[in-house]
């Protein structure tokens, strides 16, 4: 159950819009007699009101924007569920639409909800702390275009070595995006499991592999002139030189979201089998 007691964040993207759709939410939940806060895109829209800080502690994060702002929002609320309200284009992880949000906290205060927490990658060097992912990690070329060499071990063990573009770690949810566009399978969420899937290989004989989640996979840049680039969740945080490596395991952190029904199906056919981006306005 979610306590109206409890601390609420609210939190979107930097789009107009969107501020104006998440400000009107907090209007509603105020009326519902909820403790809310707000994050600093939205806090700057309203004198009377301080924004959120990372020492609240929150029982519920809703997220208002697309994937690319829940994956922001992880980086601070870590290990707690989020709602998520599509305000971008397909919303893949979102759970309602802006004009469902009456309804849906009608289903929360009726206890008709449950919640769901998945895997996320921890990312690490010899020299830098540990950086948690939720959707996934890139190992590629500092240069667009041009090959990069990596050696890939699995638990201290010679799997290949890739001559292409790059290589994709991808958690369960991640599983959705870049991963699923390099040619990767679409990992149910019920599977805890990591994928490896290599971005333009040189050789076929580089395939994309799902694997346990309970094991570390090393990458090694073997490339003697072509530093690599470390991306996580979309943004960069390492540069790997020639003979250095990062470590990928399971993180103790997870990303959690609020369900409604168990619709995973139904939001793969009807957000990605269906998705035509002719369909959506630019944003």
């Amino acid at each position: 159950m979610v306590s109206k007691d409890s601390c609420i964040l609210i939190t979107s993207s930097n789009q107009e819009k969107t501020k104006e759709v998440a400000l009107a939410a907090y209007d509603c939940l105020k009326k519902r007699e909820y403790n809310v806060y707000l994050d600093f895109f939205l806090a700057e829209k309203r004198d009377d009101l301080d924004p959120i800080c990372s020492e609240i502690t929150v029982e519920l994060v809703l997220v208002y924007g697309g994937d690319g702002t829940i994956l922001k929002t992880f980086k601070t609320w870590k290990n707690i569920p989020i709602l998520g309200v599509n305000c971008g284009r397909v919303g893949f992880l979102c759970e309602i639409e802006p004009e469902e949000l009456d309804e849906a906290f009608d289903k929360i205060e009726r206890n008709e909800f449950f919640t769901e927490f998945y895997s996320a990658l921890a990312v690490s060097t010899e020299t830098s702390p540990t950086i948690s992912a939720a959707n996934d990690v890139i190992v590629t070329s500092d240069k667009v275009g041009q090959l990069i060499t990596l050696k890939v071990q699995i638990n201290d063990r010679y799997l290949y070595t890739l001559n292409g573009d790059g290589l994709i770690v991808s958690t369960c949810v991640g599983s959705s995006a870049y991963s699923l566009s390099a040619g990767g399978s679409l990992v149910m969420p019920n599977i805890d499991a990591f994928s490896l899937v290599p971005i333009c290989p040189f050789s076929r004989r580089i395939i994309p592999l799902v694997i346990s989640s309970n094991v570390r996979i090393t990458i090694t840049n073997l490339s003697v002139y072509r530093a690599g680039h470390v991306v996580i969740d979309g943004a960069t945080y390492y540069s790997l030189g020639n003979g250095e490596s990062i470590s990928v395991v399971r993180s103790t952190d997870k990303i959690g979201f609020l369900r409604f029904s168990d619709n995973y199906v139904e939001r793969v056919r009807d957000k990605l089998l269906k998705y035509n981006p002719d369909d959506f306005n630019e944003q």
